[in-house]
């Protein structure tokens, strides 16, 4: 009977892992089909608005998830959603703000766009603000949070105090990145 049960879950798991294969293979496929005629410049902004959406969009869902665990005054939810946000945000999220970066970049190199703007101005100096808090703090404070948990428990002092820290911080670095978006959209003080 348990070897059933291991087959079913196995066979589930393959299945996901083959339908999740092939709608990223489509979704690359279709990606470049919309950018195989497009202008360079609409090709950049097309990869640096998947990037946002995925950096900002991970975020966003971390800190939802962590204010429900919050609200719920479930500890050990919280810890594990720490756990998440360290193995993956730790390591996609600034890919992600370096692809956004980068390609945001190219837009303005290829749309001859100056750099003496107040959105662009804004824009760089808020992504430099929230690369840098997470790699430099959210990051490796997730990371310290995870071990102390491990030591101390859950439910210790310095792991609590870790904890409600990292979702201040992250709270306020999405809040940010949304600013970040605003202004990448409204482009303020720029209607001359």
């Amino acid at each position: 009977m348990e070897q059933a049960v291991a087959s079913t879950a196995e066979g589930r798991r393959r299945t996901s892992i083959m339908v999740t294969a092939a709608i990223a293979v489509t979704l690359v496929v279709v990606s470049i089909i919309f950018a195989a005629n497009a202008p360079w410049y609409f090709v950049f902004k097309m990869l640096h608005v998947g990037a946002a959406v995925i950096w900002v969009g991970g975020g966003l869902f971390i800190t939802i998830i962590a204010l429900l665990a919050e609200l719920a005054d479930d500890d050990d939810q919280l810890l594990q959603i720490g756990h998440w946000a360290e193995i993956v945000a730790g390591r996609l999220f600034p890919v992600m703000s370096f692809v956004v970066l980068g390609f945001g970049i190219a837009m303005t190199i290829n749309g001859k766009i100056g750099y003496d703007q107040f959105w662009i101005i804004f824009g760089l100096v808020a992504w430099g603000l929230s690369a840098a808090t997470g790699i430099l703090f959210l990051g490796p404070e997730a990371h310290r949070l995870n071990k102390v948990a491990a030591e101390h428990g859950p439910k210790s002092p310095q792991a609590q105090g870790r904890l409600r820290r990292i979702l201040l911080v992250a709270r306020i670095d999405v809040a940010l990145m949304f600013l970040i978006v605003f202004d990448m959209v409204a482009k303020p003080f720029n209607w001359g």
